[in-house]
Order: structure tokens, then C-alpha cells, then sequence
């Protein structure tokens, strides 16, 4: 029966001409993985395969090591930087229970706020002005003791009695719509740190001048929240955000939960993206209902891309924004890698950079964007004549190091060499020496690239600050191959410790077949480079 429907949808006049499915092409398949490929056509999950466990991994990172001796070991991330590199975990019984910060001093501090807020409302009423402040200062004692709900209350009265005094769009609850944003995160209650994120941006576009700085601020905030909800989402599968929006888009959800397949369009030589349902129409009402990469995009990426957009109107030179924007586009190219992928088996369409780019007319474009732009700073800041920059040769050499990491993240890599040739060139006219080149444009065997995007299961993908001390809960080691295009080949796990299951392996095998690396330069040419040992740490 399944080989007969198999043959059916081949040979159906109602298949789109040009449009054909490349699940469906070949049809010389052996029935077991016949019969698994229909399967699939009615039943493919594919981005979470590990949905079911991923509950406990949602903030797993892993960072790389290159130990001198094999056998130590590091218990926390703290000690990456110490000349001793194995750390003791602290016990928790030397924590003296009289410090500055007990247990018994918090809780009286909060029997004495809910004293005075009990007789500020006996005298003054439940909207007495004062009692904004006494609910804001007992909320931060809330969160100190985990006491979240009483917190969230709390910052609720705040805001309350602030509209009510000062007037419904009042700056001045501000300050207690930040700390529900982060109360709401700590107990990863994203749907309402969405929805406070959201009123704090409107809050502040409302009551500041257009161009202010710190009008600019927020909106550099909103944008950043909106791109990590989308990471979120789309990632590591946090659903309630996927509603709390306001904003949505068919195309991005049908990409998110996995309803669409990815075609070729032989005659507009694009991939493009149709539901499974619509194979069962007619020709036309499949490619009617077909979808183009840009089409697919997430609203909220478009929405922090338009206020990077309004920044850079009166910055354009602004480098952390130029990059920010950069980083939609390679993490667009991550969603849209991993989902043709995941595709169904039989397919012809692979997860390639080159072949994203060259079929889709949105990555061309959008990859031409940011490399003008990028260009165009470092040749402003080569061509400045600000004092400290001429100073600064490896300010201006970095930028073009970048330039090149860019480029060989969308497998270019004769534009690439050429960005390094001119970083080289730079260093070299400053009196570096070929060995310190070298170091400089490559200072580790694999340096995940371009620096200034995130890459899944990271610590910058988890918005985790490189400076917290994070104790580790395992490491694997890993031994690959370096192309010189920034490839990683021939990946093996060669040891790893107790406990490390299947999924977080999984995890890691997956970051390193999607991660580009920086080609080792030595005067002036990329090489490649073998047998390289990582060890990667992980936590979550």
C-alpha cells in the first residue's frame, strides 16, 4: 500500500510541474526505506529530536580547552584563567550564617518593609505615593530569598500606584517594569518577561525625544530581547513565547514546528519551502501557497533588524550594531541550515552555506549588506585621522580579520583570504613580525567564527557573561580536522566523563558540524590543520 501511494504521487497529473518534491525524486528505493519515507511525509518532527529531554539541557554550553596535560581536570569555569587550573568547589558550610547577607537578617529586613507598608495603607490608603518605593525595595529582599511570586506582586503594586499617581504611561514605573522582566526570566516565565519587555519599549518610545541616547538605549534593549526570544523559541522550544508576541507570521511558525519541506524551484532556481498538504493539490495551489527564505522570516528578527536600522541612520559606522545585524542573519541562516537538514530522507538539499546563498535571493542579498558595511568601516577607521586609531594597528587589522570570518562563515573563502592578506599587510607595515601575525589573526586552533555571532549551546548563545565563574558538570574530548575553508572534518569523541549521556554528545557533535573556525594564517595563506584535541566542558 505504501509502495502504490508512493507511485501515485509521482505519477499525478496534479504534481506541480518544476516543483517536484526531492523526497519524492528517486525511485529506485528500496521498499524498508520506501515505506520511511512516507512515513516521514506524514509524521516528520524535525528540529527537536531530543524534545522530550531537552527540558533538562535548556541551558547547556560547552567551551573549549586545549590542556597541556590531558589528565587535569576543571571544575569550574573560574579556573580557565588561573595559573592553577584544577579549583576546589567550594563547601558550603563555610558560609557563615552571620555575614552580611543571612538568611535571618533578609527576613527581618522584609518583616520590617511589610510593617511600615501595612501602616502606610492604614493611614494613607493602598495608593499612597510612598508605598511605591516600600513595594520596589521589598521586592529585591523577595528575590534574594527565591520568594519569586511575592516579588512579582509586589513590582505589580509598584506600577500600580505609580499610574495611579503620576498618570498611566508614567516613566516612573519604569524601574519596577525592569525588575519584572528579570523576575520573570530567573523563573523562566518568558511569556510575561516578553509581554513587560515589550510595554517597557512603548513605555520609553513614548515618553523620550526620538534620537535621545537614552531613548536609542532602549530600543538597542528591545532589540536584543527580541532576537533572544527568537533563540529561544526557535532553539531551545520555549512555546509560551510563541504566542505572547504581537506580532506573528504563518511562514515562521509552519518553518518553526517543522510543516514545511524544502524544494527546488527549477524554474526560478530558488529553494523554496512548501507545506506537505499542499503536494496534494494542484500544481498551482502548491506553488501558490509555497514560501520564499525571506518570506520565513521570524517577525521578531525583522523587528530588531528595523531598530538596528534606525540606529545606524545616525551612526552608520556603529560597529557592535553592524555586527548585531549581522547576527540575524547567520542565526536566520542557522534556523534555515538546521531545517533542510532535518529534511526528509531521499532529499537532494543539504545543509550548505554556499547553496543557502546561491538559491536564495534574500542571503544574497542580505550578506551583500553586511559585507558593504563592514567594509566601509574598516576603511573609515584605516582612512581616520583620529590619532588613537593610527595608533591602533590591530584595531584596524581586526576589523578586516572580521571582514574575512564573515565571509568564510557563508563559504567564501577567496574573498576571505583576500580580508587577511589586508590584515597581514596592516600588521606587517606596523613592524610585526610573521610569527606575530600569525598569532594575532590565529590565535587558536578552533576559534569559532565570526566572533561577534552565537552559535547554539554557547555561553554567548545562553546570554551568560564571560567573566561568571560557572562550575562545570562534565567535559568530552574531541579530536577533528581543520579545513582551511573553516570546516571541521573527521570529528571523533575520543573520551569524555562520567555521566556525559548520549544527548549532550549529540549536542556537541552537532555544534561542530555547524560551527565555521578560523583557518590557521601563516604568511598569508590559509592552511589546514590535523589532529587537533579539544576538550570541551559543559554545564547546564
Amino acid at each position: 500500500m505504501l509502495k502504490k501511494l508512493y507511485v501515485t504521487l509521482i505519477n499525478s497529473q496534479n504534481q506541480p510541474s518544476g516543483l517536484v518534491p526531492a523526497v519524492l525524486r528517486p525511485l529506485s528505493l528500496p521498499f524498508p526505506l520506501l515505506a520511511s519515507v512516507i512515513i516521514c511525509l506524514s509524521t516528520f518532527t524535525p528540529v527537536h529530536l531530543y524534545a522530550q529531554s531537552r527540558a533538562e539541557l535548556k541551558t547547556l554550553f560547552f567551551e573549549p580547552v586545549y590542556p597541556d596535560n590531558p589528565d587535569e581536570i576543571l571544575l569550574s569555569s573560574g579556573a580557565t584563567g588561573n595559573a592553577v587550573n584544577t579549583i576546589s568547589v567550594p563547601d558550603s558550610s563555610s558560609v557563615s550564617s552571620s555575614g552580611p547577607f543571612s538568611s535571618t537578617e533578609l527576613f527581618e529586613d522584609i518583616q520590617d518593609y511589610e510593617n511600615s507598608i501595612s501602616t502606610l495603607i492604614e493611614n494613607g490608603g493602598a495608593f499612597e505615593p510612598r508605598l511605591a518605593q516600600e513595594y520596589l525595595s521589598i521586592s529585591a529582599l523577595y528575590q534574594q530569598t527565591g520568594d519569586f511570586e511575592n516579588a512579582v506582586n509586589a513590582l505589580e503594586n509598584t506600577m500600580h500606584i505609580e499610574r495611579v499617581n503620576q498618570g498611566l504611561y508614567t516613566l516612573a514605573q519604569a524601574d519596577a517594569v525592569r525588575q519584572l522582566i528579570q523576575a520573570n526570566k530567573a523563573i523562566r516565565n518568558f511569556s510575561e518577561a516578553d509581554q513587560y519587555h515589550e510595554y517597557l519599549y512603548y513605555l520609553m518610545s513614548r515618553n523620550l525625544e526620538p534620537g535621545s541616547d537614552a531613548l536609542t538605549q532602549a530600543a538597542m534593549e528591545w532589540a536584543e530581547w527580541n532576537i533572544e526570544a527568537y533563540r529561544r523559541l526557535n532553539f531551545y522550544q520555549e512555546e509560551e513565547l510563541a504566542t505572547s508576541g504581537s506580532v506573528s507570521s504563518i511562514g515562521a511558525t509552519l518553518l518553526r514546528r517543522g510543516e514545511l519541506v524544502a524544494i527546488e524551484d527549477d524554474q526560478f532556481s530558488e529553494i523554496m519551502f512548501v507545506p506537505r498538504a499542499a503536494f496534494f493539490d494542484s500544481a498551482a495551489s502548491a506553488r501558490l501557497q509555497s514560501f520564499t527564505a525571506e518570506q520565513l522570516i521570524d517577525p521578531r528578527l525583522k523587528r530588531a533588524e528595523d531598530l538596528y536600522d534606525t540606529i545606524l541612520e545616525s551612526d552608520p559606522y556603529n560597529k557592535d550594531i553592524l555586527q548585531k545585524k549581522a547576527n540575524i542573519t547567520h542565526l536566520y541562516k542557522m534556523q534555515l541550515e538546521k531545517f533542510i537538514g532535518n529534511n526528509m530522507p531521499g532529499s537532494n538539499i543539504r545543509p550548505s552555506s554556499s547553496r543557502l546563498l546561491r538559491s536564495s535571493r534574500h542571503f544574497r542579498r542580505s550578506n551583500s549588506d553586511i559585507d558593504e558595511s563592514l567594509l566601509a568601516y574598516a576603511v573609515e577607521l584605516e582612512n581616520s585621522d583620529d590619532p588613537e586609531n593610527n595608533s591602533n594597528p590591530e584595531a584596524r587589522a581586526k576589523a578586516y580579520i572580521e571582514l574575512g570570518d564573515w565571509n568564510i562563515a557563508f563559504e567564501n573563502s577567496q574573498k576571505a583570504d583576500e580580508y587577511y592578506s589586508k590584515a597581514r599587510d596592516i600588521l606587517l607595515a606596523n613592524d610585526y613580525s610573521e610569527e606575530q601575525v600569525t598569532a594575532f589573526i590565529s590565535p587558536e586552533p578552533a576559534l569559532f567564527i565570526p566572533e561577534f555571532v552565537t552559535y547554539a549551546d554557547t555561553r554567548s548563545f545562553q546570554n551568560i557573561p564571560e567573566n561568571m565563574d560557572i562550575p562545570y558538570t562534565g567535559y568530552i574530548d574531541v579530536s577533528f580536522n581543520k579545513q582551511r575553508t573553516g570546516n571541521l572534518r573527521n570529528i571523533k569523541i575520543e573520551n569524555y566523563s562520567e555521566d556525559t549521556g548520549n544527548l549532550v554528545r549529540n549536542r556537541l557533535m552537532d555544534l561542530l558540524n555547524t560551527v565555521k573556525v578560523r583557518p590557521t594564517i601563516v604568511a598569508g595563506e590559509a592552511q589546514s590543520q590535523s589532529d587537533i584535541h579539544v576538550r570541551y566542558y559543559y554545564t547546564y
